[in-house]
């Protein structure tokens, strides 16, 4: 185990099998960058690792030892404890119900009846479930006394459970703005957020939706459909995406003429984008997952790590 002085927190390095080749992960506080380099020892090995490094980090790295052998499988234990920790097994996605020429966020947290373009839409991305007893990813909704609504849509993808805090869902009263506000809370507290658009809306600014957490909006169109095999209407979509400064391009990329069609490819190929979105948000400047593994890498050197020899 070695460390990079100040912008470096950790490397793990292996030596592959049959080979001259070594394989280094060097673990920082806001990204992991991984090395493959060949070199016939491991002091050469490492010359070309300070060089690399160096491009990415500057010319002014320093390698040094901080874990005694006899830490070095406890430490092990707890960095592959750390990763289990910062892995997501569940999203939560806001998914706001725009009328055609809506534009103003207080009339769209309003919209109480979803037009039938929006209800199959919704269909198609998950199934819509009853809450009360439910017992997968909440996503934090109200599972027991339907204060949050009753029903929501949900999803399974890849080994994630998907939940949708979808605005028309979730309740509303004339009497009652400040359940407008409560709406604003759970979409507003979500990284991703779909908005759906009925119609032409003259376009989307993201500042339309006040949120220090909203980093990412798939913008959804219905524009109509095609006929089916049986001569039935599949309705087509036309997706754009709109990033807040710091969120890292992701994949899948849009197609040049970015049309989709209802389905599950469409839904497959958008639940890959959202949850890729949402990954890619979390190097932004200032999100709480990085400064929460910068701690527990500082955390870990400080149990385990030792002074360089003066």
């Amino acid at each position: 185990k070695r460390q990079y002085q100040r912008r470096v927190r950790a490397i793990c390095e292996e030596k592959v099998k049959g080979g001259h080749k070594w394989k280094v992960l060097a673990r920082t506080k806001k990204d992991d960058y991984f090395y493959t380099i060949e070199a016939s020892s491991k002091k050469k090995m490492l010359k070309q690792l300070l060089e690399y490094a160096g491009d990415t980090f500057g010319p002014d790295l320093d390698l040094h030892e901080v874990v005694d052998k006899q830490f070095i499988q406890p430490l092990q234990q707890e960095l592959a404890h750390m990763e289990d920790r910062l892995l997501i097994k569940a999203y939560k996605f806001g998914v706001v119900y725009c009328k055609k020429g809506q534009k103003d966020e207080n009339d769209m947290f309003s919209n109480v009846k979803p037009s039938s373009k929006f209800t199959m839409f919704m269909d198609m991305m998950g199934t819509k479930t009853r809450l009360k007893g439910y017992k997968g990813y909440k996503g934090g909704l109200d599972t027991e006394h339907d204060t949050t609504g009753t029903h929501a849509y949900v999803a399974r993808y890849e080994g994630f459970d998907i939940l949708y805090h979808c605005s028309t869902l979730l309740p509303l009263s004339a009497e009652n703005n400040q359940q407008v506000v409560s709406r604003k809370r759970h979409i507003g507290n979500d990284v991703v957020v779909i908005l759906f658009q009925d119609g032409p809306c003259g376009g989307f600014n993201p500042n339309t939706i006040t949120s220090k957490f909203n980093h990412v909006y798939m913008v959804v169109q219905a524009i109509g459909s095609i006929k089916g095999s049986n001569g039935e209407k599949i309705p087509q979509y036309q997706v754009a995406l709109a990033s807040k400064p710091g969120v890292r391009p992701h994949g899948p990329p849009l197609p040049p003429n970015p049309i989709f069609t209802w389905g599950e490819k469409t839904k497959n190929f958008l639940l890959t984008k959202l949850i890729n979105a949402e990954r890619a948000a979390y190097y932004a400047p200032g999100f709480a997952q990085s400064r929460t593994r910068r701690l527990w890498l500082k955390e870990l050197l400080e149990k385990y790590g030792k002074q360089p020899k003066k």
